[in-house]
């Protein structure tokens, strides 16, 4: 497998009128390649879009991550 880099962002959710901190965890991430070279076709990042809203930072992060590593095995098919 490629040496990849692959950077998580987690958020929260904005729930209207609920007190701070409020709503859910969702994640995305970017996938890069170490040596700089292009990831997949000419794009130097793929990127993996916010999935699933969990209601523990930890779960959002691993989610992504599996999404990412998952990406990286298939290929980085295209959506």
């Amino acid at each position: 497998m490629p040496p990849h880099l692959i950077v998580i962002n987690a958020d929260r959710e904005y729930v209207p009128g609920a007190a701070d901190p409020n709503g859910r965890f969702y994640a995305r991430a970017v996938i890069t390649r170490l040596d700089g070279r292009p990831v997949y076709k000419n794009f130097v990042m793929y990127q993996i879009e916010e999935g699933a809203k969990f209601d523990e930072l930890q779960d959002a992060l691993g989610d992504a991550e599996v999404r990412a590593r998952t990406a990286i095995n298939d290929g980085f098919p295209d959506f």
